[in-house]
């Protein structure tokens, strides 16, 4: 292991102690090859989470514990401690760890921590949260792999490729530039799809809203989807069984890689810029 990389994970281990006498702090890592591309990952089940790209070399984590709200069942409980002074408990906990340009952010499932991460513009990510939180991404070129349970999805000014899903929260894309050569996938259970692409992208569509509506201002040449065919399925003795979905199929500007949307309760929205 190169001494950087060494480095890098001995810091992680120290402000993983230091961050429990704060509700806030910032960290800054240096990356091992900082003129190369790199990797963030950071999964988190309380809080949000906001990335933006910058000019700098190094990848810079903000974390902030949110105050821990008082129940009426706790002060319920706590009728001998009047008098007495409170002190906040709203400790913060969360490491920084980096190997070879792959920066991981791990976080304490307790409490709600919202972090605000800076990395170089060249990055490639998986976020990832569950509750109280939207994801924010803004001016990051790379491949992203987005996903957020009960929050908004929002990206701003990319470039690269995104697989995104938010269950019950809309998803917001606003392109730069497109990787012609990969396929995105897009998908929500309760909240609107809108995706913004440079008018000139090249790509196979598949989109289906079960109670949503489609809308477009690409001039998309659209084809009929064919039956999706079972046969000899053993759970059901050798049944045949055809199965029909509401796909739209089509191609933008000649065709290219295949970009899918999903959606079940919202709109798919999918504009030029």
């Amino acid at each position: 292991m190169k001494s950087k990389n060494v480095k890098s994970v001995i810091i992680s281990m120290l402000l993983l102690l230091a961050f429990n006498i704060s509700a806030q702090e910032e960290v800054k890592v240096p990356l091992t090859n900082p003129n190369k591309e790199g990797f963030l990952k950071i999964g988190v089940l309380n809080g949000s989470i906001s990335i933006k790209g910058y000019d700098g070399k190094e990848v810079i984590v903000k974390g902030t514990r949110r105050a821990r709200k008082s129940h009426k069942r706790q002060r319920s409980r706590r009728g001998d401690r009047e008098g007495l002074k409170r002190i906040s408990a709203n400790s913060l906990e969360f490491s920084v760890e980096e190997y070879d340009n792959n920066v991981r952010v791990k976080s304490t499932v307790n409490g709600t921590t919202d972090f605000e991460i800076q990395i170089p513009k060249n990055f490639s990510l998986k976020v990832s949260t569950v509750n109280q939180g939207d994801i924010y991404i803004e001016n990051v070129n790379g491949t992203m792999d987005i996903s957020n349970t009960n929050g908004k999805i929002t990206l701003k000014d990319i470039s690269g490729s995104v697989s995104a899903d938010a269950l019950n929260r809309d998803i917001v894309v606003s392109f730069v530039k497109v990787n012609p050569d990969v396929p995105m996938a897009f998908s929500s259970l309760n909240g609107d799809i809108d995706i913004t692409f440079p008018k000139n992208v090249k790509a196979d569509i598949k989109v289906k809203s079960d109670r949503g509506e489609i809308y477009t201002d690409f001039d998309i040449k659209t084809r009929p989807s064919k039956a999706k065919v079972t046969k000899g399925d053993s759970r059901k003795r050798n049944a045949y069984s055809v199965k029909v979905e509401k796909w739209v199929v089509g191609s933008i500007n000649g065709g290219g890689p295949e970009i899918l949307f999903k959606n079940f309760n919202g709109d798919v929205i999918i504009r030029s810029r």
